[in-house]
């Protein structure tokens, strides 16, 4: 039970739990060279990447998701976290969404506009 409160007040946790769940309905691509390419083609809806990535990894796919008019949103965790949140051993700098719904629950909870 305290867990499920804490889970409602801290939003970074519940973005997370709504990212697993995108991964486990299929709706979700994870690591920068294939959120990059999925942006290209244009099948990404929002890119949620992890605050503690690599400079480079977050220059990368934050400039793609703006060269084509795609939100990019930071949550406060690791790589690592990130990518245990969709059940990946290893860390994971950003995951692409690519259902409408699930990038527009992920956007308000995060607060992004």
């Amino acid at each position: 039970m305290q867990n499920e409160q804490n889970m409602q007040r801290d939003p970074r946790a519940r973005a997370l739990s709504m990212i697993g769940l995108c991964k486990k309905a299929g709706r979700l691509i994870a690591g920068v060279p294939l959120v990059c390419d999925a942006l290209r083609e244009g099948r990404v809806a929002l890119v949620v990447y992890a605050a503690g990535a690599a400079e480079n990894s977050v220059k990368r796919v934050c400039d793609k998701a703006k060269s084509v008019d795609t939100a990019a949103l930071a949550v406060n965790v690791t790589p690592e976290v990130l990518g245990k949140s969709i059940g990946k051993y290893g860390a994971v700098a950003a995951v692409g969404i690519t259902d409408r719904g699930f990038a527009d629950a992920i956007t308000k909870i995060l607060g992004g506009n």
